[in-house]
């Protein structure tokens, strides 16, 4: 089995790879700290498995699990975070994840993860699933994209070229997503956001 690791903490990455490769049908592949350059490498080096840090830099991971799903359908993608956020773990599930686990899995988990979804299955994990139980998502995974970039500081032009989108369509957006949390301006949105958790920056 082909695996990628897409981690920013060398120790970790590290770790994983000793954890995988005590397997003998596992072989990691490629390994990678940012999400700048994964688009290429997935093109690029055929795998079967991407192990994916939430909070990797250089974009935006629940996006790039959605073009993952989307561009590679058989690629199977686990997961990974350190953020016990309802909402972020939610979000992590909606983008049709295979595997979600807590960064704090004990490795025996995530063989255990990794054997489900490389059989067709899915695997959350208890205390991902408790977690998420009882949390509604109230935007669609294109509107909390385009809000993570508001949050982040872009404007409606740097928006709307980071994910070449129009300028009126990311301010279609903008107001679908301040109607759905009924808030009337950037102030409010901005202030929302941090009350319902939706990201960690």
């Amino acid at each position: 089995m082909r695996i990628i690791l897409a981690d920013d903490h060398a120790i970790f990455r590290e770790g994983l790879k000793l954890l995988l490769h005590s397997r003998p049908d596992f072989c990691v592949v490629a390994e990678i700290a940012d999400l700048e350059h994964l688009k290429t490498l997935l093109y690029s080096q055929q795998a079967d498995l991407l192990i994916l840090d939430y909070h990797i830099p250089g974009g935006d991971a629940v996006a790039l699990l959605a073009y993952c799903k989307a561009r590679y359908p058989d690629l199977k993608v686990i997961a990974l975070t350190g953020s016990h956020s309802g909402p972020i773990l939610k979000q992590l599930v909606a983008a049709k994840a295979d595997g979600v686990l807590l960064k704090d899995s004990a490795a025996a988990e995530l063989l255990l993860a990794i054997q489900q979804v490389m059989r067709g299955g899915h695997y959350v994990s208890e205390a991902v699933g408790n977690t998420i139980a009882d949390i509604e998502l109230p935007l669609s995974t294109r509107e909390l994209q385009i809000l993570k970039l508001i949050f982040s500081g872009l404007v409606t032009r740097e928006i709307a070229e980071k994910l070449a989108l129009s300028p009126k369509t990311v301010d279609k957006h903008r107001e679908n997503i301040m109607r759905k949390l009924q808030v009337n301006n950037l102030v409010e949105l901005i202030n929302k956001t941090h009350q319902l958790k939706l990201f960690e920056l």
